[in-house]
């Protein structure tokens, strides 16, 4: 690889938590986003949405244990991004914890430990003892929490709500894309998220 062309990690990096905000302002996205409620939204429809935003910080808070258990067998530019992603896991954890409390609901609470083994297993990642097997998980978590968010999207009744969430999917479909793209897989092999 040249000194003047970057690898995509390198092309992630954004170099201060301003830069970060910056960014999002300009997607349009930020976790007070979360919390700006429609109020035309019925009592049954608040439920209904409480319950699937608390199956969504489920997948979130797996997500952020995954992250964090792979974490030991990542380095360099692998874990930053890792670091990152993980970071954007836990913000969308904290804006969904936040809306079910301002819809009157109980956040799914994370679980006090998670069998990563048992998780990677369930989605065909055999064994966690390599960087590649963590890239592997990480990338089948993301395309199924993407699928999550794209099959719950009509469900929502709040607006604003299924607004935000459906940026949230977009988010995990990059991730998903950019693991990917690491593992040297199609970064995008369809043209609709299934």
């Amino acid at each position: 690889m040249s000194a003047n062309k970057k690898n995509f990690f390198e092309m992630l990096d954004v170099k201060s938590r301003r830069d970060f905000f910056k960014a999002a302002a300009l997607a349009g996205i930020s976790g007070a986003a979360l919390v700006s409620l429609s109020p035309s939204v019925s009592a049954d429809d608040k439920e209904n949405d409480v319950k699937i935003l608390n199956i969504a910080l489920g997948l979130e808070h797996q997500a952020i244990a995954a992250y964090k258990a792979g974490a030991g067998l990542l380095s360099g530019d692998v874990l930053n991004v890792a670091v990152k992603f993980l970071k954007q896991h836990e913000e969308h954890r904290d804006g969904l914890a936040a809306t079910v409390k301002k819809l009157g609901g109980k956040p799914e609470e994370a679980k006090s430990s998670y069998d990563v083994a048992k998780i990677a297993e369930g989605v065909g990642v055999k064994e966690l003892k390599a960087a590649t097997d963590v890239l592997k998980l990480a990338a089948k978590l993301e395309a199924q929490a993407t699928s999550a968010y794209y099959g719950v999207l009509p469900k929502i009744a709040d607006r604003n709500i299924a607004q935000v969430a459906a940026s949230i999917m977009a988010d995990e479909a990059i991730h998903t894309a950019l693991l990917r793209s690491a593992l040297g897989e199609d970064p995008a092999p369809t043209a609709f998220v299934k």
